[in-house]
């Protein structure tokens, strides 16, 4: 009994030092928001959307860039799937004897899901001692076209090496003796570090730092099961495929039904395409685009918090005329 006694101001002591439990303001969530991003009548743009601040973060044409160079983990090197580039890996031959491509049956692509090992380039170093060792192939590539629509040059390329700092490449036009060597660093805070083999190569970081943007609008090649179209090109949205997840939400549920115990309940993906191109269809014979309002994604920001998001439209008015390439869209965090 005495214990007792003696605890019991004990405990009222120590209970009189803690504050009470401070209350938690819950993040707002705010109204469902609208935006609408300007990629052109004739597609010209790539566009970097960032959702918590709703805005454009930067814009490029797609032909200002061919390869990008991954700045974290690994060493992997992506083209720009918005010229509709091709690559050849003819293997360790001699560089300088490279004067010619092979037929189109040798062509690959880079995946649109974004899977690193499966890039058109691939694994294409070893390591030894510790050391990344390059693998000397020899990589023919097709930089597709431009923005006038006209094929933009053919190029044979060889990755020297690589370390914590960077890439080292050499490259040429293929029926060209004007070798290049180009270095292109590894910098902190980006996915990829962009490059394009003009004016004898040059570094210009167009995708912006990895943490300010979400979504990615722009021209890609997609594969589909149809014959003569099997490799085609789209117009659509990818996703930030290092630090955020989407999925596409149950059609059945209205956009305003969509709630967080839903999200909560999905299975999020980093494939870059999830979103991709199909939440739009076009009138072959008229050329106008509709979007599929039930066409609902979520996505998973490198903050964690998560929005959904539909598209409303795909063409502006401009001068009393709808064009198109304005893809339009409404988002609310959740």
């Amino acid at each position: 009994m005495k214990k007792l006694l003696y605890i019991f101001p004990i405990l009222l002591l120590l209970n009189s030092c803690f504050k009470e439990d401070d209350a938690v303001t819950p993040y707002p969530r705010g109204d469902v928001t609208s935006n609408q991003v300007e990629m052109g009548g004739k597609y010209h743009y790539q566009v970097y959307f960032d959702l918590s601040t709703n805005s454009v973060v930067k814009t490029n044409l797609f032909d200002e860039w061919d390869l990008g160079f991954q700045a974290y983990d690994n060493y992997y090197i992506r083209m720009n799937l918005g010229r509709e580039m091709t690559l050849q890996d003819l293997g360790p031959v001699d560089f300088d004897n490279v004067i010619e491509a092979l037929d189109k049956t040798h062509n690959v692509y880079d995946v649109p899901s974004g899977n690193l090992d499966s890039t058109a380039i691939g694994k294409w170093w070893e390591v030894e001692g510790g050391k990344i060792q390059s693998k000397n192939h020899v990589y023919v590539i097709n930089r597709g076209r431009n923005t006038n629509r006209k094929p933009d040059g053919i190029y044979k390329m060889m990755i020297l090496g690589a370390d914590e700092s960077g890439f080292t490449i050499k490259f040429s036009e293929l029926k060209s003796n004007i070798i290049d060597t180009l270095f292109v660093p590894r910098t902190n805070g980006y996915n990829f570090i962009t490059m394009s083999f003009a004016n004898g190569g040059e570094v210009n970081y167009l995708e912006p730092p990895s943490e300010s943007w979400d979504i990615h609008f722009t021209p890609y090649i997609e594969f589909f099961d149809v014959p003569g179209f099997e490799i085609y090109t789209v117009r659509g949205a990818l996703i930030n495929d290092r630090l955020c997840e989407a999925a596409e939400a149950d059609s059945t549920i209205e956009f305003d039904e969509l709630i967080l115990d839903a999200a909560q309940m999905t299975e999020f993906t980093q494939k870059r395409n999830v979103i991709g191109h199909n939440w739009k269809d076009v009138d072959i014979n008229t050329g106008v685009y509709t979007v599929n309002p039930m066409k609902k994604y979520l996505i998973r920001d490198p903050e964690g918090f998560v929005y959904k998001l539909r598209f409303i439209g795909f063409q502006k008015v401009i001068d009393g005329k709808a064009e198109k390439g304005y893809p339009e869209f409404e988002f609310k965090l959740l």
